[in-house]
């Protein structure tokens, strides 16, 4: 099994507007059972057994809002040694995806432990069930880090998606213990394709959805780095012993050094895929047992979620989705998503939340996002 999770946690999830903003994220929004998307990973990445750290990855101006998460969510789980076991790194200024991985790779190898750092990477804001198939399928891709791989989690496709990255499967790995199957070299990643692309892809049966999951050793991840994309490789050489973590209520808080700060002035944003991922020799893949949604939508969301809230009034109403922080009556309407939240409203026909992007660009526009 991985020794430590690393969870990225500085995505601003603007799809989910008005809930979801730059004060408080999607990762902070409520599951529905008592959760946080943040809390549902953390709970996820604690589950695992690990013996070394989960560490989360976010910005600065988020780092109360994931303290207070975690304090909430150990003393729902009366554990109290999950707060020992946390730590969260904030970000001077967000870089995607690949300058987090390095700079806690760095840490981590810092700490100079007996046994091989084998990370296993999440996102903070993805639904991810049941337990049981994520932890089989985190076992196998730890294992595969282990042997010097860079490992992705593959998901077979439910719809032919436009909105996803996908993989395209190689040649089968041959594995003992019944994993036969489960696991493919990784022939090549493909951009979100349009509608006919996406349905061609589903019916060859040999592309997956890319769910930006990962497993890999922290020195195998940082010598693929430093081959394949030098300058994030040489701007984090030297950060992980420059780090110095303080506590908050007993949650470890790495603070921002000035050897941190200076490396993310110099490395450009790019994501794992890009500066590693896509170029390397040794990427596989995990075919997922486990069900995945980035629940990227309002769409997406509702589909988590049955009937109407206390506050909604619907009347000769059908197929409606509503959230809000005030009261809401619905009358002769069909198939709306109504969101009300912070002052700031969304009104959008099922099926057409993902404009809200456009209609967040204009507001901004217009001074009044």
């Amino acid at each position: 099994m991985c020794t430590d999770v690393l969870i990225l946690a500085g995505g601003s999830g603007e799809r989910l507007w008005p809930v979801s903003d730059a004060k408080k994220p999607k990762q902070f929004m409520s599951l529905g059972d008592g959760d946080s998307f943040l809390q549902s990973a953390i709970r996820k990445a604690f589950s695992l057994g690990i013996s070394g750290n989960i560490c989360i990855v976010t910005r600065k101006d988020w780092t109360d809002l994931v303290v207070q998460d975690v304090l909430d969510l150990s003393e729902r789980m009366k554990e109290p040694s999950l707060l020992a076991k946390t730590l969260v790194m904030s970000e001077p200024r967000g870089r995607n995806t690949a300058p987090a991985i390095a700079w806690t790779a760095r840490y981590l190898l810092s700490l100079k432990r007996s046994e091989p750092v084998n990370i296993l990477m999440m996102a903070s804001d993805h639904i991810i069930k049941p337990a049981d198939a994520f932890i089989s399928d985190a076992e196998l891709a730890s294992s595969l880090a282990n042997e010097g791989n860079l490992v992705t989690f593959s998901i077979p496709p439910a719809s032919p998606a436009t909105g996803y990255g996908y993989i395209k499967a190689g040649a089968q790995i041959s594995a003992a213990d019944g994993n036969a199957g489960r696991a493919f070299k990784v022939e090549s990643f493909k951009e979100k394709p349009d509608a006919a692309t996406a349905r061609a892809w589903v019916e060859d049966g040999h592309y997956f959805w890319n769910s930006g999951l990962y497993a890999f050793r922290a020195d195998f991840f940082l010598s693929e780095l430093a081959e394949y994309s030098p300058e994030i490789a040489k701007a984090f050489e030297n950060t992980g012993t420059g780090s110095i973590v303080e506590h908050a209520s007993g949650v470890g808080v790495m603070t921002v050094s000035p050897g941190i700060a200076e490396a993310y002035e110099q490395t450009p944003a790019v994501s794992i895929d890009y500066a590693v991922s896509e170029k390397s020799k040794k990427t596989v893949s995990v075919r997922a047992s486990f069900l995945w949604d980035d629940v990227g939508t309002w769409d997406s969301l509702a589909a988590y979620f049955d009937g109407y809230p206390e506050n909604a009034a619907p009347v000769d109403t059908r197929n409606c989705f509503v959230q809000s922080d005030i009261p809401v009556a619905l009358c002769g309407v069909d198939d709306l998503v109504v969101v009300i939240k912070n002052g700031k409203a969304l009104v959008a026909r099922r099926g057409e939340t993902n404009l809200v992007k456009d209609a967040l660009s204009i507001l901004k526009q217009k001074g009044l996002a």
